[in-house]
């Protein structure tokens, strides 16, 4: 079941479904920047990972959506916590586009609605740990990255990503 699930959702289109797709196709200059950090909740536990590492923030969304997908609600809890960091709006909009992709059901959407409760535990899972850190370093979703590079994850991501384009050619 797991396996015609992923034949039906049209990974490549989980991309166009990012709040931050549009700023990833940008120049990515002052006033990108600001019209990203316009969307930011700032009362969200995760403001500063928006606000500061958007590359990993989109990484993480791009992942966690996979691992929904592929059967891992346990991962709802960690796509919670990114959408807490969007507005009200941009949260209500990106919640009803993964509704009508199909990519979540309705059970998972009421679930995300809920506040986030901080303090409840979450399943360790290595494996979907491994998945995530291995993509945050290689950037297997290809996302421009065309401002300043700071941390080294962002680095070999905008390396891995300038080979796979240059030998894609």
């Amino acid at each position: 079941m797991k396996l015609l699930f992923n034949f039906l959702v049209d990974l490549s289109k989980l991309k166009n479904l990012s709040p931050l797709y549009s700023y990833w196709h940008s120049d990515q200059n002052d006033l990108d920047e600001r019209n990203r950090l316009l969307i930011a909740n700032k009362d969200s536990p995760a403001l500063y990972l928006f606000e500061k590492e958007p590359y990993k923030w989109e990484i993480l969304f791009q992942s966690i959506i996979r691992e929904i997908i592929n059967g891992d609600l346990s991962s709802l809890r960690g796509l919670q916590v990114l959408l807490s960091s969007l507005s009200l709006e941009v949260r209500k909009k990106v919640l009803k586009d993964l509704l009508v992709h199909e990519i979540i059901n309705k059970d998972c959407f009421a679930e995300l609605k809920k506040p986030i409760d901080m303090k409840s535990q979450t399943k360790s899972n290595l494996l979907r740990f491994i998945r995530i850190l291995l993509a945050i370093f290689t950037n297997p979703y290809g996302i421009q990255l065309r401002r300043k590079k700071i941390h080294i994850y962002e680095k070999t991501g905008f390396l891995f990503n300038y080979l796979k384009n240059l030998y894609s050619k």
